[in-house]
């Protein structure tokens, strides 16, 4: 058996977990022979709960793995973190027999997170490249890389190293491409947009085990969607970004809109909880926190007039379903999407906030959601890029 695997992906985040459906649904179509593992960092306890509900297998690949794995001291530090043997070895076991992996971490090889983060992107390359499999890099965002004094060097030094190996990298925007290409001499990055606006409807049978059904919502006609975004209040302050979602709920309900919010990952709940409890007495306010897997998700986003969102994926999502989004984010990723789009005068950016900016962008979308609609409608139908079509134009995999 032939193994296809997937790194860099988590499932308790929607937008991670709709890469790895993508993945998953294309693969099956072009090798239906060989088998797609997922290697992911989440405890071999939730790995077996996980892979009673998944089509696909998942395999336990936590930091202390990947240090093992990796080898030199990093062995010792993942040995004294506690590894096991028998995961270990079934991990050597799917990789001496892998013909391609894809990473689809997304957002990981920047200072924006912590250096310890961007060092576990490159681990997991040099695991890969030890056993000489080729490597896609999938759609994602670099940079920057404005690390601290003990980590630069060392990260850089790895990079130079390591990121020439990949058959390809695909940068999600010219920003990304640009500064990935320059930090680390690369000559093997190209730009591509996400590859889940580019990715097509998955067949449910071949994600989820038979006995899987989709959750389903009835949402009333009119309702407006708030998709929070937590690393919003690790990147300023809880208080910061309460203030943000806060005022747009009081808006929307000075318009008189009902409003859900929807958790949109595992790492959110808290921050939904903060701001749902600002609205506890609403009855037009409404809590949605049923950890929704990305299937789930396209089936309640489409029933709203717009969302106002700052994950990355939730944006995606909705585009996705020809939803409009009022974007609030930080990074370079969100203007390149809504620009994309042509939707780049609903973009909001979280470091210069302003109440009444993103009151007249409110105001504006509640006048013009049909024609943003549609707008959205023609981009998807006149999309023809091919994502998979320039990958195995470089790569000769065997079916």
């Amino acid at each position: 058996m032939e193994y296809i695997v997937v790194v860099g992906a988590k499932m308790s985040n929607t937008g991670s977990q709709s890469m790895v459906f993508q993945i998953v649904g294309e693969m099956h179509k072009r090798f239906p022979n060989k088998k797609v593992v997922a290697l992911m960092n989440h405890k071999r306890a939730l790995v077996e709960n996980m892979n009673e509900i998944y089509n696909f297998e998942i395999i336990s690949f936590c930091p202390a793995d990947i240090l093992y794995l990796y080898g030199g001291i990093q062995n010792v530090a993942g040995r004294m973190l506690g590894v096991s043997k028998k995961n270990i070895n079934h991990i050597k076991a799917v990789l001496q027999n892998t013909c391609l992996a894809f990473d689809v971490s997304g957002y990981s090889l920047s200072s924006n997170w912590s250096g310890a983060n961007s060092l576990k992107y490159l681990y997991q390359i040099a695991i890969l490249k030890k056993y000489q499999i080729p490597i896609v890099v999938m759609p994602q965002s670099f940079g920057p890389f404005e690390y601290g004094v003990v980590f630069k060097q060392y990260i850089n030094r790895l990079g130079k190293k390591l990121l020439p190996y990949p058959n390809i990298i695909f940068a999600r925007e010219k920003y990304s491409y640009h500064i990935v290409r320059k930090q680390f001499g690369l000559n093997n990055v190209a730009i591509s947009m996400d590859m889940v606006l580019l990715g097509k409807e998955v067949d449910q049978s071949i994600l989820l085990k038979p006995t899987i059904k989709l959750r389903e919502y009835s949402i009333q006609e009119g309702c407006i969607a708030v998709v929070p975004n937590n690393k919003l209040a690790e990147k300023f302050s809880l208080e910061a970004a309460l203030e943000i979602y806060v005022s747009a709920i009081n808006y929307l309900t000075e318009c008189k809109k009902k409003v859900y919010i929807v958790q949109h990952s595992e790492t959110d709940r808290n921050l939904c909880n903060k701001l749902a409890a600002k609205f506890h007495t609403n009855k037009d306010i409404t809590l949605l926190q049923a950890n929704l897997n990305c299937l789930e998700y396209d089936l309640l986003i489409r029933h709203f007039d717009f969302i106002i969102a700052s994950r990355y994926h939730a944006l995606v999502h909705a585009y996705k379903q020809k939803v409009p989004c009022i974007a609030i984010g930080w990074s370079e990723k969100y203007n390149n999407l809504l620009d994309i789009l042509k939707q780049d005068r609903y973009m909001i950016d979280a470091k210069k906030f302003n109440k009444e900016e993103l009151f007249k962008k409110i105001d504006i979308m509640l006048q013009n959601y049909d024609v943003e609609h549609m707008q959205i409608q023609r981009f998807f139908e006149n999309m023809d890029e091919d994502l998979y079509q320039m990958i195995f134009r470089q790569i000769e995999i065997k079916e």
